[in-house]
């Protein structure tokens, strides 16, 4: 294997080896000196090596210190651990890639180096071979061998922490200071605006949506709090009105998302919210209040099909969610997690070309949100000892 390759993550070698996911038997450093391990370390998860306090025998002599990991041995020298004196109580020196060479502590002394590629299964090892090549998708080149099942539990496990997610986001924006009902609302007004501001113009959005929770009492229709608006983010350059300055961001955006579009929409949609009797999000559809939301008369163009599905699942659902957990209620936290469950979305075919170039059948994946999850949280994350997927794989 070439051996200009970048350092990929190595949170998948920490856990084969905490795990002990490799036969234990007949181990060798690379230096022929048998290995027996007592005990893998304690997982260090601060600066330092990655398991310490562990216990091995290394030929005759039994040794109590630190173990430090990596993908090739010459890691250990990119990361300049022969000039860190935490290193110093290194007591083996694990990798995956096969060697010959030696490394050296800061205190000049020769540290032994077991090779795991040796030791693995022979599943494990082509698709830890694989990883290296491709990172972000490394069991593509096997999914067309991997039940459906499988890939269909680890799916559902994303959509639901997605899900999760997304209520856990919303909560940034509560504000315990304010009776609930009123903070709800604020929560759905500020989530929304966040939401419309995918995904240049978040942080400007967010601060449009919390002066306008301020001004809309001085505004007598909704035209007038969009005129408003307006005013204020600078986008009708009526500098004497203007609030602090807004860093809207028009590079890389589509046109139906420029901020002189969302700013309009947002602002109707506030104005709606405002507007209704609170024991409607309490009581009615959900399905339903959200049509009557994104359809506010005079939003031209309006939010449009498909980010009006994106926004009912992750600002919406999730924001029900919570106004259940506020109010204690089973009710509404149960009809938002079914809709959840069965809400499907048009995904942008740039997220979804990794899995459309597998053998996966496309109905599976390509309009279910916890897809976003997957990609994002497992598989570009580099994740795949949590994921499903990989242990079918290395089990089979």
């Amino acid at each position: 294997m070439p051996n200009n390759r970048p350092t990929y993550r190595e949170e998948l070698l920490h856990w084969i080896w905490e795990n002990r996911q490799f036969s234990s038997q007949d181990l060798q450093t690379t230096h022929k000196n048998n290995v027996a391990i007592h005990f893998p370390g304690y997982h260090n998860k601060s600066d330092g090596p990655d398991f310490l306090r562990a216990e091995i025998t290394i030929g005759q002599f039994r040794w109590y210190g630190d173990i430090e990991i990596h993908w090739k041995l010459s890691d250990w020298r990119n990361h300049n651990h022969q000039q860190d004196s935490r290193y110093n109580n290194v007591i083996l020196h694990v990798v995956f890639e096969e060697t010959k060479e030696r490394i050296q502590r800061q205190d000049q002394t020769k540290i032994p180096t077991l090779c795991l590629s040796h030791y693995v299964s022979q599943p494990l090892e082509s698709f830890l071979v694989e990883y290296l090549r491709h990172p972000q998708l490394p069991c593509a080149k096997h999914l067309s061998y991997i039940s459906e099942e499988a890939f269909l539990k680890q799916l559902n496990k994303a959509h639901k922490e997605y899900f999760e997610q997304k209520v856990e986001d919303l909560l940034e924006f509560y504000d315990p200071d304010l009776p609930p009902s009123q903070a709800w609302v604020k929560l759905l007004v500020i989530s929304l605006f966040d939401g419309l501001g995918i995904s240049h113009n978040r942080k400007a959005m967010r601060q449009l949506a919390h002066i306008l929770l301020h001004e809309e009492t001085h505004c007598s229709s909704a035209e007038s709090l969009t005129n408003r608006a307006l005013t204020i983010s600078g986008l009708h350059e009526k500098e004497h009105d203007r609030a602090p300055d807004f860093e809207w961001n028009h590079k890389g955006c589509r046109p139906n998302n420029h901020p002189e579009k969302r700013v309009p929409q947002a602002t109707l949609a506030l104005y709606h919210i405002i507007d209704q009797p609170f024991k409607r999000w309490m009581q009615e559809d959900p399905k339903e209040l959200w049509k009557e939301l994104i359809n506010t008369k005079n939003a031209n163009p309006s939010i449009g099909k498909e980010r009006g599905e994106i926004l009912f699942g992750t600002v919406f659902l999730p924001a029900l969610y919570l106004l259940g957990q506020l109010f204690h209620s089973a009710k509404i936290k149960n009809r938002s997690w079914s809709l959840w469950k069965t809400h499907r979305v048009s995904l942008p075919k740039s997220l979804l070309k990794r899995l459309n170039d597998t053998d996966l059948k496309s109905s599976v994946y390509k309009r279910k949100l916890g897809t976003i999850h997957q990609l994002r949280h497992y598989c570009k994350a580099g994740r795949c000892q949590k994921c499903f997927v990989f242990k079918n794989e290395i089990s089979s």
